[in-house]
């Protein structure tokens, strides 16, 4: 069960496609980093490793919690915009691959599109440690995530995790990020 996410397989990515509708100056239509393609369509919007989830220093003065970087802030609306320009477009744009393979939106479904958002990495920015100002930010981070129905957030090192398992068929040590001896299996 803990893998993350709640991701059906994809069968084909489409790189960085335009999802919404162009102005005449073919401008205006958001672009997601990836298309993800099975029976229905997943957005998979990619920042990086180190892009921060939190603020350096709190800022306000609410209890128990913690102030989100405008990075990832602007991540979240950057996918949501994006969400809501693929429904809008779907059945009147032309995806095309790498391959300059077109996507048959008549196989392919676009309804209420998950949307993945792929940033940071909590094992470096808030290692989970009941007993530390990183239990706010942890906390934080898992009510924001359980609360947020559109879309579906992943840290690179909980992906990392997921991708352990699946390749090996085993957990991974619980402090494989801080294990000077921790060596992926060859």
């Amino acid at each position: 069960m803990g893998l993350n996410v709640d991701i059906k397989f994809i069968r084909e990515f489409y790189d960085e496609q335009k999802v919404g509708i162009e102005n005449s100056k073919a401008a205006g239509s958001p672009k997601a980093d990836l298309l993800g393609v099975s029976d229905f369509t997943t957005l998979i919007e990619l920042k990086h490793s180190c892009t921060q989830i939190f603020k350096k220093e709190k800022t306000k003065g609410r209890a128990n919690t913690w102030d989100f970087s405008s990075d990832f802030i602007e991540g979240i609306s950057q996918c949501l915009g994006q969400k809501f320009a693929l429904d809008r477009s779907y059945k009147t744009k032309d995806f095309v691959n790498d391959n300059r393979k077109m996507l048959d939106t008549n196989l392919t479904l676009t309804i209420d599109p998950k949307t993945v958002f792929i940033v940071g990495n909590r094992k470096v920015e808030f290692p989970h440690d009941l007993d530390s100002i990183h239990h706010f930010k942890s906390q934080t981070f898992e009510l924001f995530r359980r609360n947020n129905r559109n879309v579906e957030i992943v840290t690179f090192d909980e992906l990392f995790e997921r991708a352990y398992h699946t390749v090996y068929g085993d957990k991974i040590q619980q402090d494989w990020y801080t294990d000077g001896n921790f060596k992926i299996i060859e």
